[in-house]
Formats: C-alpha cells, sequence, structure tokens
C-alpha cells in the first residue's frame, strides 16, 4: 500500500512545476538566462551557491531561474525547454537527476564545492561528468585543480554569504564559549582527535572554558563527547537549527575552530564552511593551514596553522584578552564583507558565466 507521501507526490510536483513557470513568465528582459538544478532545498550549499547566486545574478542583467530538486526528469525538461537557457549550472552528482548526460543540447556548467570525487557513491558520475560539461566552477583550488586533472575547464569561486543586519554582540561581554560548528562532527575521526589533542590542554590552563559542538540529531551518538567529559572538558552539543537561528548561536562565541586534516582526501576539498558564519558574527578563527584559508586569513585576521602548540597557545591567549578578540574579529569582517559576501561571489560567477555564452 502506498504511503500518503507517495500519493501526494505527483500533486505536490505539480504545484511547484506550475510555481516554476511563474517564476520564469515574471522574468522579463533580454539579459542572458541560466538556469539552476540544484541537489537540495534551500539549505547548505545549496543556499548560498545556487538559490542566493540566481537571486544575486540579477543585479548583473541574468534572467535566472532555479527549478525545485523535487521535479521529476521530464518535468525539468520540459522547464528548460519553456526557458531556453543560454547556460545550465548543475550543482554537483547528490541529485540522481544531476547527470549532464540527461540534458542534451544544453551547455552545462558544474558547481562543485566538495571533493565528492572522494566518495565512493559518487565518484563515477563526477568523473563522467568531466567530459560532459563546459567547465566546473570549483569551490577550491583542490577541486579545480582535480577536475583540470581530468580534462574539463575550471574556475574558483569561493562561496559567499549574505552578510547579516544588526550589532554583533562585544567581546567583552562573551564567555569563553570555543564552537566547532562541523555538521555530523562524529563522522570526522581526525579533525575530531586534532580537537580533543587542543582543547584538553587548553582547558588545563582555562578550565571556565566551554567546547560547544553542532548538528546534534536525534540519532547522534551520545559516546562521541564521553572523551571529551573524560578529559575534564566542559561539553555542549546545539541541536540542528534553522540557519538565522544557527547565526545567533554565535553572538555569545569567544572562538570559532576549523580543523582540516591535509591527510583525509575529502576534506582536502574544504573551502570556508561554517568559517563563513563565524566570520559574521564576529568570531575569531582559529584553522588548518588546508585549502583555501592561508589565501583569506592573514596574521591580523586569524589564525593558521597545523601546529597544535600553536592553536593551544593563540586559543589560551585570545579567551584571555577580549580586546584581542575584537580587533581580529573586526579586521576579518572587513576582509570577509568583501572578499567573501554573496555580492562578491555573485560578480565571480557573472565574469565566468559571460566566458561560456554563445
Amino acid at each position: 500500500m502506498k504511503s500518503a507521501r507517495s500519493l501526494f507526490r505527483p500533486a505536490l510536483q505539480g504545484v511547484r512545476e506550475a510555481r516554476t513557470c511563474l517564476d520564469l513568465a515574471a522574468q522579463t528582459g533580454q539579459g542572458p538566462r541560466v538556469v539552476f538544478l540544484p541537489a537540495y532545498g534551500r539549505q547548505g550549499a545549496a543556499l548560498l551557491r545556487i538559490y542566493a547566486m540566481a537571486g544575486a545574478l540579477r543585479a548583473h542583467g541574468w534572467r535566472a531561474l532555479v527549478l525545485p530538486p523535487s521535479l521529476s526528469l521530464a518535468q525539468r525538461r520540459r522547464m528548460m525547454d519553456r526557458a531556453a537557457p543560454d547556460l545550465v549550472v548543475m550543482q554537483g552528482a547528490r541529485h540522481a537527476l544531476n547527470r549532464p548526460a540527461l540534458y542534451p543540447g544544453h551547455r552545462i556548467l558544474y558547481d562543485l564545492d566538495d571533493a565528492d570525487f572522494h566518495l565512493p557513491h559518487l565518484a563515477d558520475p563526477v568523473t563522467e561528468a568531466m567530459s560532459d560539461v563546459a567547465c566546473v566552477i570549483a569551490g577550491s583550488r583542490y577541486i579545480a585543480d582535480w577536475c583540470r586533472g581530468r580534462g574539463a575547464e575550471a574556475e574558483i569561486v569561493w562561496t559567499g554569504t549574505p552578510v547579516g543586519s544588526g550589532t554583533r554582540r562585544p567581546h567583552r561581554t562573551r564567555p569563553p564559549v570555543v564552537a566547532w560548528a562541523q555538521s555530523a562532527p562524529e563522522d570526522y575521526t581526525a579533525e575530531t582527535e586534532w580537537v580533543l589533542t587542543v582543547m584538553r590542554q587548553v582547558s588545563a590552563q582555562c578550565p571556565e572554558m566551554r567546547l560547544r559542538f553542532y548538528d546534534r540529531r536525534a540519532d547522534s551518538p551520545e559516546a562521541f563527547l564521553d572523551p571529551f567529559k573524560r578529559a575534564g572538558i566542559r561539553v555542549e552539543w546545539c541541536e540542528s537549527a534553522q540557519y538565522s537561528h544557527y547565526l545567533r548561536s554565535f553572538d555569545d562565541v569567544a572562538l570559532g575552530l576549523a580543523p582540516l586534516c591535509p591527510d583525509n582526501p575529502f576534506s582536502r576539498g574544504k573551502s570556508f564552511g561554517k568559517i563563513l558564519a563565524y566570520l559574521d558574527r564576529h568570531v575569531p578563527v582559529i584553522c588548518s593551514d588546508v585549502g583555501e584559508h592561508g589565501d583569506f586569513f592573514e596574521a591580523a585576521t586569524g589564525v593558521v596553522s597545523n601546529d597544535p602548540a600553536v592553536w593551544v597557545g593563540a586559543i589560551t591567549r585570545l579567551l584571555a584578552k577580549a580586546e584581542a578578540r575584537q580587533t581580529m574579529a573586526d579586521r576579518a569582517y572587513a576582509a570577509f564583507k568583501t572578499r567573501l559576501s554573496v555580492e562578491e561571489s555573485a560578480r565571480r560567477l557573472d565574469g565566468v558565466l559571460r566566458n561560456y555564452l554563445t
């Protein structure tokens, strides 16, 4: 017997297609048209690299249309026939219908901001896509180099984020909370061991410090926290939340950690990820010297190192000096607005797309 959800799915798909048709009809003007195929809904990388980019590109003269990921292949093809796009931007292979070969006759640019080619279930479709796309819009140098090695053209566009409004809580009033805002932290074994090693030493010097984890779910293993508790570290694990609530959770955070293990091939493809939230909420960043980190941060705007002793020294020093944290956060925020905003990413993407207009 079919579930209620499966029975209603065709109707919901029809509603979403109708709404997309209305969006298409509302777009007037003579600018080039680009259709986006997101991997999923308005969350994570899809929110920032697809939905936000589609909106921001309109300021550059583009007519941009996002097709809901729930549409069937037939619906996608109908919408693309109606839209007659100059270009299609496809977000990786995490959606089963994001396969360039399914859309013959369209010029496709492939958006890839994670090293999905290192994941067993995605390695083949990502590799196969390299010969079928006009260009890869890569989130990092590591991803761009891998794609070029497989014969594809590639351009780097860093992930940008909307710059939040309102005031930020001054550091002199923030408690000694250190955040590691990694999604599903229990899956990052090497990074977890790094954080445990560093924070064990920090806690010995700053016993009042609290270490905050994120993305706690109903099936998250409670045992993940046990090694930290045994080390005497005060810990807390925030539940998954909507992005606006997630951002506000950093208002009482003193420092943000961004470890990336260079020995983990998938981690090498990471760029800024949760660092964007740290920067937006004026949280100073302590990060690994991997990927794009060294290309963005300077000594005045963050701590970039693969030496655990450097991490321990920087964390203990900054926890003790609110003024130093404030200065670093203010300088990093200024660089963030200039280089990692949605507007800057859209400006870069506009330049890439126009290179592939016929």
